[in-house]
């Protein structure tokens, strides 16, 4: 990373943490939607800032390791998604309301804002005295590095074959809900119960990913995984049982292993040391995926769910066919 652009990223990580916790604590002693609406705008920029710059800089700093560390961000964030609910929940039985949760929040948000802080993002401090680009410059430099990124093929097959993965994952997640309820029959309380097996499903893919990425090469971990996956979700929309179809929703979700963490890795990995670039255009192809998702919905109106549900097949399909066979060596 540049001097600047590494001096400019840790503020911003730093600011945008500030901004998480300052949101969590104004959300906890709301009393006005005004002030609500308020507390959430603010809140999306600052997770931005905290959160994506914070795996950005995870990824410049292990050069070589970038799948790895994508997997262990993945068992950060599947554990998050696994307590959290389950947190709120027992704050409800506890007749605790839902306060005191973002009062935590604000917290947690302000403690790891302290540990960001004292962290160097660099291997070796800058010598007192540098000179750090000036902000036309920066921004002259990200927008040309971000301009080559989009004529990059490599990054850019990269970003396709992780937006197709999406399908699989959280399109598929985001529809399961409807497909319990709408389709099989499920109560809503039923439905809530198998969404958990699925998070806990996803929590155990995550986990055991990370010693096998240690032994084996995660584009082949990916296609071997995407092609199990085409036949085992076919048979998930094709079983006739309820109970089938709850024990193949949780194949479903273990067996798409390091998915999103190989193939996000292999984004940075493609231009080293530009992780901020690499965001950016992930932001731009971001635009293709809630296209893609309102397509879906779009045959779910026309043509009924179960019909679109089979269009998420185009996932495992394009991972098997076009995630880069590995170099032997």
């Amino acid at each position: 990373m540049l001097l600047g652009d590494t001096f400019l990223r840790k503020r911003l990580i730093l600011g945008g943490g500030l901004g998480m916790a300052f949101t969590a604590l104004i959300i906890a002693g709301v009393q006005s939607f005004p002030v609500l609406l308020l507390a959430e705008m603010l809140c999306f920029p600052s997770s931005g800032a905290f959160v994506t710059l914070s795996q950005a800089t995870l990824m410049d700093l292990n050069p070589g390791r970038e799948p790895h560390m994508m997997a262990r961000w993945s068992v950060a964030g599947s554990l998050a998604n696994l307590i959290g609910p389950l947190l709120l929940a027992g704050g409800f039985a506890l007749a605790l309301g839902w306060r005191w949760a973002y009062g935590l929040a604000a917290i947690l948000g302000l403690a790891l804002t302290m540990l960001v802080w004292k962290r160097p993002f660099t291997a070796h401090e800058p010598p007192k005295g540098t000179q750090l680009p000036g902000t036309l410059a920066t921004i002259k430099s990200l927008l040309r590095n971000l301009w080559e990124a989009l004529r990059n093929p490599k990054l850019l097959r990269w970003e396709a074959l992780l937006l197709m993965s999406d399908l699989l994952l959280d399109v598929f997640t985001g529809y399961a809900t409807l497909y319990f309820v709408d389709v099989v029959g499920l109560s809503q309380v039923h439905t809530a119960l198998v969404l958990s097996l699925m998070m806990l499903a996803g929590l155990i893919s995550d986990v055991m990913l990370i010693p096998l990425l240690e032994r084996f090469n995660g584009q082949k971990i990916v296609r071997i995984s995407a092609t199990l996956m085409i036949p085992l979700y076919a048979a998930f929309l094709l079983a006739p049982w309820p109970v089938v179809k709850i024990i193949l929703v949780f194949a479903v979700k273990l067996g798409s292993l390091g998915w999103w963490p190989v193939l996000e890795g292999e984004t940075f990995a493609t231009v080293p040391g530009k992780s901020g670039t690499v965001k950016a255009v992930s932001s731009i192809t971001g635009l293709a995926a809630g296209a893609m998702t309102y397509i879906i919905g779009l045959v779910a109106e026309q043509a009924g769910l179960p019909v679109a549900m089979w269009l998420l097949l185009a996932g495992p399909l394009a991972l098997s066919l076009f995630v880069p066979k590995p170099l032997k060596g």
